[in-house]
C-alpha cells in the first residue's frame, strides 16, 4: 500500500508539471506586445499581452537584425510580409524601443 501511495504521488506531480517547463513569454517579449499594442491600439490593443507576444515570436529581434545589417526599408520590407504599412510601423518601434534603442536613429 505504501508503495501504491508512493507511485500515485510521483506521478500525480508528473503530471502537475507536465507544462511547467513552459513559463510562457518572456518579460521583453511582453514589454515588446505591450509596446506594439500601445503603437497600433486599433490593430493590436484588444489582444491580451501574453497572446500577442506568443504570436508575435521573435518578430521584434528579427526586426532588429534587419535594422543592424541594414536599414529601416529593409526592416520594413521583412514585416510587410505580413503586416499592413501601419502594423509594420508599430511593429520597428516598438522593437527599437525595447530589443535594440541603438537603432533609434534608424527610425523616420
Amino acid at each position: 500500500m505504501k508503495r501504491t501511495l508512493a507511485a500515485t504521488a510521483a506521478i500525480f506531480t508528473a503530471l502537475m508539471c507536465a507544462g511547467c517547463s513552459d513559463s510562457g513569454p518572456s518579460a521583453d517579449d511582453r514589454k515588446y506586445a505591450d509596446a506594439v499594442a500601445a503603437a497600433d491600439p486599433a490593430d493590436f490593443g484588444d489582444i491580451p499581452t501574453d497572446q500577442l507576444a506568443d504570436t508575435l515570436g521573435s518578430e521584434g529581434a528579427d526586426l532588429c537584425d534587419k535594422l543592424e545589417e541594414g536599414t529601416f526599408e529593409d526592416a520594413a520590407a521583412y514585416a510587410k510580409t505580413g503586416f499592413s504599412d501601419k502594423e509594420t510601423a508599430a511593429l520597428i518601434s516598438a522593437a527599437v524601443l525595447v530589443y535594440c534603442p541603438e537603432e533609434k536613429s534608424q527610425l523616420p
